[in-house]
């Protein structure tokens, strides 16, 4: 995200799936969990709380991190800065944090933030590090991100950070905004941007620091979530497609064209696999 872009009109529906070695995937319900009129979106399940964190800006110019309670069906504000926009909301791995992208006043500089989940002052971590469009948790000491630079026609690049020791590893350049690590192994999946219209998935062992191989996107597609077996679900046009590393063709496994959420973009898998978390958007798709 840059900064000086408004944000899209978006909202989050969550889908509840079923799986038969008989059928496969189907749908046996879904619901609309957002409904402000502006911008409601980065989902991230937090199982031990049976909740989703997410952003939305609740008709003003102002983005707060938000939990919706998939108990109760309510959701209630978790972070409120008065002076910054949060974005990317994620929680640490002993489950006391919250991390987040945080856009400063002066609308440029995008840091990487941690705060308490409950009570307490956050804190910048790489705090010389202030173009931070995307990342994503590798382990306890390891965050994986996309730099957007300070310009729209950037290289974006990704790097490596240790919270520890602030040590910053480069990794790569020309990529997307998706960026997704395994359930199960010290993978990294990201989109990788050759030019114009050929973009791929990327697959980094992060542990043994080697390239295990790449998938060719549809033209126009990057937004991926990463499932069981690190099988890979993309959105496009309304469908859900799969492939993964070992079978890189892609196969139609859900198609929502005539659901009321056919207009979606962004997607995650909760940890559990039986849930669905997608971005609908209105217009152009962001």
């Amino acid at each position: 995200m840059f900064s000086q872009d408004a944000p899209p009109a978006t909202d989050i529906w969550l889908v509840q799936l079923i799986y038969s070695e008989l059928n496969g995937f189907s749908t046996s319900n879904y619901k609309k969990i957002t409904d402000n009129g502006g911008y409601d979106n980065q989902p991230f399940f937090v199982p031990k709380l049976n909740s989703i964190l997410y952003v939305s800006d609740k008709n003003s110019s102002q983005t707060d991190i938000y939990q919706f309670d998939m108990g109760t069906g309510v959701s209630k504000k978790v972070l409120n800065t008065e002076y910054y926009k949060e974005y990317s909301p994620m929680i640490s791995y002993d489950g006391k944090l919250i991390s987040c992208i945080n856009i400063e006043p002066d609308e440029t500089s995008q840091r990487f933030w941690q705060f308490p989940y409950s009570v307490g002052i956050g804190k910048p971590l790489f705090p010389d590090i202030i173009d931070v469009g995307y990342y994503c948790w590798v382990d306890e000491l390891h965050v994986a991100f996309i730099r957007i630079g300070q310009s729209p026609n950037t290289n974006f690049k990704i790097e490596i950070g240790n919270i520890s020791t602030g040590e910053m590893k480069n990794l790569d350049e020309g990529a997307g905004r998706c960026i997704q690590k395994s359930s199960e192994k010290n993978i990294l999946y990201y989109v990788k941007k050759y030019d114009s219209s050929n973009w791929k998935i990327r697959c980094y062992d992060f542990e043994r620091n080697v390239y295990k191989g790449e998938i060719q996107l549809p033209l126009g597609q990057e937004d991926f979530t990463v499932g069981p077996n690190d099988v890979i679900w993309l959105s496009s046009n309304g469908k859900i497609l799969e492939a993964s590393i070992q079978n890189p063709q892609w196969k139609v496994v859900l198609d929502y064209s005539n659901m009321p959420f056919k207009n979606f973009y962004r997607l995650v898998y909760s940890p559990d696999f039986n849930m669905l978390a997608v971005v609908t958007f209105e217009g152009k798709k962001p």
